[in-house]
């Protein structure tokens, strides 16, 4: 039973060792906003449904233990731009799941001054490749003002792709 219980422990330990390590990262997609309330205004035509390309970030990911006995990591996602996140997740055979972060986006072809608020909540589930590079599809969801409208954001198809340095 002890020999059972040591392999036990060297599975878990080998599933998140297969992910620690630093990577240099980058991230592209598309989201999609649905009006969800507008008020009347003259300054503004806004449609109901708009599809935007985001704005690629490159960065610097790194993945560590939390601690020497299970499959839980620390990810510190350090974007070019100056945003640091840190955040927790799990690692299980060749997947690993970040746990939910919040950050700001930015639509490459919304006006910079209304982006104040496009924040989501964003979920990631990675595939590790060859030992080198893992493919995160990331889930975004969240809500944006532009002008006199607030917009539900969803993600059409956002993937971080991050390789080993």
């Amino acid at each position: 039973m002890t020999t059972l219980a040591f392999m036990a422990l060297i599975s878990c330990q080998k599933d998140a060792d297969r992910f620690v390590g630093d990577y240099s990262f980058k991230t592209s997609g598309e989201i999609t906003l649905t009006m969800e309330t507008h008020t009347d205004s003259t300054d503004f035509f806004l449609p109901a449904l708009i599809n935007l390309s985001l704005t690629n970030d490159i960065g610097q990911l790194n993945i560590s233990h939390d601690d020497d006995k299970s499959d839980r990591v620390t990810a510190v996602i350090n974007y070019m731009n100056g945003d640091v996140i840190v955040t927790s997740g799990s690692c299980d055979g060749k997947t690993i799941q970040l746990d939910e972060y919040r950050r700001q986006i930015i639509p490459v072809s919304v006006n910079p001054l209304l982006t104040d608020n496009f924040y989501v909540k964003v979920k990631a589930s990675g595939q590790i490749y060859d030992n080198n590079m893992i493919i995160f599809d990331m889930t975004y969801k969240g809500k944006a003002t532009i002008g006199p409208a607030t917009f539900n954001i969803k993600d059409k198809d956002v993937r971080m792709v991050a390789y080993r340095n």
